[in-house]
């Protein structure tokens, strides 16, 4: 593959998405997809808005925060709309490749009545065939020149990648028709600093393995050479241990299944038998329960649990934040906040629920980890959000046509 030229050399994103950049094709038309590339539209169309209200989004440079994917599309028509498509949004393209042979990915999505989608997908497809060509791996090299210098790292915000996300649908194919995603996916799952990648389980059947997503969830530590450098195989040494992710992002179902995985004793009634708090599994203290052995076992500093139109819930490690609460329905160890969420707005008859995780995704990410707000907060933005798209058609609506009640909230 190829890689998008650009005219000038640009410093890193603030985000980078990677993984499958494809069209969905729906009952109402042709759309922009691809869960990292609906999660980078909406981040940065968050990025435009909340820096021309204010500079509370602005890095320690005093740029505006930025976001670009890297997926590989087609030499086709669809890959050049594609391409056009996501500059004109606000996102960089220079990281995006070219697949010599595989078309542009395109996903037939069926809905039911609920308006929730199942995909049929074209295979291979070129988000099948991304790798990490040179621009990919320079970046890996400079974030790590600041992987164990905190002070260092604060310093050069504005030089490095703040955050990476990804799904686990690029991996599709594994190694299977020459597909790369996959090998690309776990190099910079494995390579980025501690506490910078989010991952979105998207269990897309029979597009995964249990082993395959564990392994982007618990990572693996790489050997490194003599002079210190990775050499993109595991390491050996017992005193390494994989890095922990950022944040890990999943609906109720998944939850499910990751704990069957897992061997995870997944509580779904209340100890008293009396129907109190969370006596379904997926509220109050059960879940808190749940949410806090999963993440254990999956290697990360935070854990999202979506739950459609009944919100999320939120579960963060004391030692990914750089304050504790004083929140005494908190122990020691976690805290562990709930939204109820929002109704999806009625702006049309014939609305989809495509792409509302993504949008919650993004204003997540936005919220915590680039603006630094507190945990409820970015809870309370992600489940607008994730709200309004949800009752629009597409995985990508723009942001001000939401109403003000939303916006307020997502975008305030």
């Amino acid at each position: 593959s190829s890689s998008s030229s650009s005219s000038s050399i640009l410093p890193p994103p603030s985000v980078l998405c990677v993984g499958e950049a494809l069209f969905d094709s729906l009952p109402t038309g042709i759309y922009l997809g691809g869960a990292p590339t609906n999660v980078a539209v909406h981040l940065a169309s968050r990025f435009k808005s909340s820096s021309s209200q204010s500079s509370s989004t602005t890095t320690t440079a005093n740029q505006t925060p930025t976001v670009a994917v890297a997926a590989c599309l087609g030499k086709d028509q669809l890959g050049k709309e594609a391409h056009r498509r996501l500059s004109t949004k606000g996102v960089r393209v220079d990281y995006i490749q070219f697949h010599d042979e595989w078309e542009t990915g395109m996903a037939t999505a069926i809905l039911d009545a609920n308006g929730d989608a199942t995909y049929e997908f074209n295979t291979p497809a070129a988000w099948d065939g991304l790798t990490l060509e040179e621009k990919l791996s320079d970046l890996m090299i400079l974030q790590n020149n600041y992987d164990d210098d905190d002070e260092g790292r604060k310093e050069q915000q504005s030089s490095t990648t703040r955050v990476f996300i990804m799904g686990t649908i690029a991996g599709r194919l594994n190694n299977e028709h020459g597909a790369t995603s996959s090998a690309t996916l776990t190099t910079i799952r494995n390579e980025a600093p501690e506490g910078s990648v989010v991952l979105d389980v998207n269990l897309r059947s029979p597009w995964y393995t249990p082993e395959s997503v564990l392994e982007l969830a618990k990572g693996c530590a790489m050997a490194e050479d003599e002079g210190g450098n990775s050499d993109n195989s595991p390491s050996s040494s017992s005193e390494a241990s994989p890095k922990k992710l950022a944040l890990l992002k999943l609906n109720e179902e998944e939850l499910c299944i990751l704990e069957q995985w897992c061997d995870l004793k997944s509580t779904s009634s209340s100890s008293d038998g009396n129907g109190t708090e969370g006596d379904d599994g997926l509220t109050g203290s059960i879940l808190k329960q749940r949410m806090e052995q999963l993440a254990k076992v999956l290697n990360t500093q935070r854990l999202c649990v979506t739950r459609g139109e009944d919100g999320a819930a939120l579960l963060c490690c004391k030692s990914s934040r750089s304050s504790s609460s004083n929140d005494d329905d908190n122990d020691d160890n976690v805290e562990f906040y709930e939204n109820a969420g929002y109704p999806s707005p009625a702006i049309n008859n014939d609305s989809d629920t495509v792409g509302a995780g993504d949008a919650f995704l993004a204003a997540l990410v936005a919220s915590l980890f680039i603006e630094s707000e507190s945990p409820p907060r970015a809870l309370e933005r992600a489940c607008a959000l994730g709200g309004y798209v949800a009752g629009c058609r597409g995985a990508t609506p723009e942001h001000g046509d939401a109403p003000e009640d939303l916006k307020n909230v997502f975008c305030s």
